[in-house]
C-alpha cells in the first residue's frame, strides 16, 4: 500500500506532458502548444522562452508580459482484475475472497496557469521572470473501483519561479541562464491492503511538499537571418519530500498474524527525489509567410530506478519499489502561416516515448504510455496586444499494468487513454 503513495513524486516530475513521458509538462506556452511544442525557445512569438532556453529571450523584439492557462482534460478507461485473500468489512470479518473485477473510467480536469515577464535592458541584455507548472499529474478513481488499494486520488503539482538572464555575444550567438526555484506539493489517497487482505472501510491519505532549486543553461545560434537554432540543458533537481501519512477506518482487531488495528493513525514520512536532466534542441526556419519549426528533447528518466520511503522518526525504510524507468525522446514538428498582419495560424505533430519498460513497472497511479500529439492554434495581434489560442489532442497508448510482488496484491489492468487540452493566453508588449 505505502510503496505507491509517493510514486508520482519520485517519478520526478510531475504529468502529460499530463502530458509528456512520465510527468513532464510543456503546456505553459500557448503558441507552442498550437505547434506541438516545436521550436520552443527560439520562435520568438511569446515570452515563454526562458522556461525552455533562456538565451532565446533575444528573439523577442520587445519587452512585455504574458499570462495564460491550459485546461487539461484527461480520459482514462480501464478494465481488469485484482486478487485478494479476503475483503475485510467494517466489523473486521471477511466478506469475500478471490478475484475482484471491474471496468470504469477516470476523467480528471486540471487548469495549468502561467505568467512570464521580460525586460530588455539594452540591445544585448534581457532579463526575464516566469511562474509556471513544469510537472504535474492528476488521476482520480471512483470509490468503488476494484483496485482502490493501489490508487484513489493522485494529485501532484510542481510550480517553478524562474528568474533568467540572456546576453547577445554578437549578431549570431547568444547565451542565457536561469534559476529554477521549485515547489512541489502532493496528495495521494487509497484504501489499505496487507498480505492479500483488502480492508474495504479503510483510507490512507498522504500529503507532503518540498522546495528545491536547479538551473537551465542555453545557447542560440543564428547562422542566417531566417534560421534560428537553440540548445539548452535543464539540470536535475534534488528534493526531500516530507509529509504525513494518515490511516483510518481499519477494524480494531487481529486477523491471523495481521495486527490491523495497529495500522490506524498518523506518521511522518519522507522520500528523496531527484528530477532528471533534460536536453532540448530546437530550430525555426522562416520561408516567406511560413515558419517551419522542430524540437528534439532528451530526458534522463533512468534516474528513477527505485522508490524508497522512510519513516521520518526512525529513518527505517517503510517501503522500497523497483521502477526501472527508461530515458525518453520527444520529437515535434510544426508550421506557422501568417495570413496577414493581424492573424497567424499554426499546426503541429509530436511523438513522445514512454518511460515504462514493461507492464510490471506500470502502476494505476502512473498509467504512462507513448503519446502522439496533434495540435492547432491561432494568434491575433492589434497594436501592443496579442491573443493566443491553442487546442491539442493527445493519443496515449495506455497499455497494461500488472503487479503483485512483495506484499502487494496481484492485479492486471488494461488502460486506454487520451487527453484534450485547451489553451488561451494574452500578451502585452511594451
Amino acid at each position: 500500500m505505502k510503496k505507491y503513495l509517493l510514486c508520482l513524486t519520485i517519478a520526478c516530475f510531475f504529468a502529460p506532458h499530463a502530458m509528456g513521458a512520465g510527468f513532464q509538462l510543456s503546456e505553459y506556452t500557448v503558441t507552442g502548444l498550437g505547434r506541438s511544442f516545436a521550436g520552443v525557445g527560439v520562435t520568438g512569438d511569446d515570452f515563454s522562452a526562458l522556461a525552455f532556453n533562456p538565451a532565446g529571450m533575444q528573439y523577442t523584439e520587445t519587452s512585455g508580459v504574458q499570462a495564460g492557462a491550459t485546461v487539461v482534460s484527461l480520459h482514462f478507461d480501464y478494465k481488469g482484475e485484482m486478487d485478494t485473500t479476503a475483503t475485510i468489512g467494517q466489523n473486521g470479518l471477511p466478506t469475500g475472497q478471490g478475484t475482484r473485477t471491474g471496468r470504469g473510467h477516470s476523467r480528471p480536469t486540471r487548469v495549468l496557469p502561467h505568467i512570464f515577464a521580460q525586460q530588455k535592458l539594452n540591445d544585448k541584455t534581457t532579463l526575464g521572470l516566469g511562474v509556471y507548472v513544469p510537472f504535474g499529474l492528476a488521476t482520480d478513481y471512483p470509490n468503488d473501483w476494484f483496485a482502490q488499494s493501489q490508487a484513489g486520488l493522485s494529485q501532484l503539482e510542481a510550480v517553478d519561479v524562474t528568474p533568467a538572464l540572456s546576453y547577445a555575444v554578437n549578431d549570431w550567438f547568444s547565451i542565457g541562464t536561469a534559476m529554477n526555484i521549485q515547489y512541489i506539493k502532493a496528495h495521494f489517497t487509497s484504501k489499505v491492503e496487507k498480505s492479500g487482505l483488502y480492508f474495504d472501510s479503510s483510507k490512507s491519505d498522504m500529503e507532503g511538499d518540498d522546495y528545491a532549486a536547479g538551473y537551465t543553461l542555453g545557447v542560440t545560434v543564428t547562422p542566417r537571418k531566417d534560421i534560428r537554432l537553440g540548445l539548452s540543458y535543464r539540470s536535475k533537481i534534488s528534493h526531500e519530500l516530507k509529509g504525513d501519512l494518515n490511516v483510518t477506518g481499519l477494524p480494531q482487531m487481529t486477523l491471523g498474524t495481521v495486527p490491523t488495528g495497529a495500522m490506524n493513525g498518523q506518521s511522518d514520512i519522507k522520500a528523496k527525489v531527484t528530477t532528471p536532466e533534460t536536453i532540448t534542441l530546437a530550430g525555426a526556419y522562416d520561408l516567406a509567410d511560413f515558419t517551419f519549426s522542430g524540437t528534439a528533447r532528451y530526458t534522463r528518466w533512468s534516474r528513477f530506478k527505485t522508490l524508497d520511503i522512510y519513516n521520518t522518526l526512525t529513518n527505517e525504510i517503510v517501503s522500497s519499489t523497483n521502477e526501472k524507468w527508461k530515458n525518453t525522446w520527444y520529437f515535434g514538428g510544426g508550421v506557422d502561416y501568417r495570413l496577414n498582419q493581424a492573424w497567424t495560424v499554426r499546426a503541429g505533430l509530436g511523438y513522445d516515448q514512454t518511460t515504462i519498460r514493461a507492464p510490471e513497472y506500470r502502476t494505476p497511479r502512473v498509467p504512462d504510455g507513448r503519446r502522439v500529439l496533434t495540435s492547432l492554434g491561432a494568434s491575433w495581434q492589434m497594436d501592443r496586444w496579442q491573443i493566443d489560442a491553442g487546442y491539442m489532442h493527445i493519443f496515449m497508448h495506455g497499455g497494461e499494468a500488472t503487479g503483485g510482488t512483495k506484499g502487494s496484491v496481484p492485479y492486471r489492468i488494461k488502460y486506454t487513454n487520451d487527453a484534450d487540452l485547451f489553451s488561451l493566453g494574452v500578451q502585452y508588449k511594451f
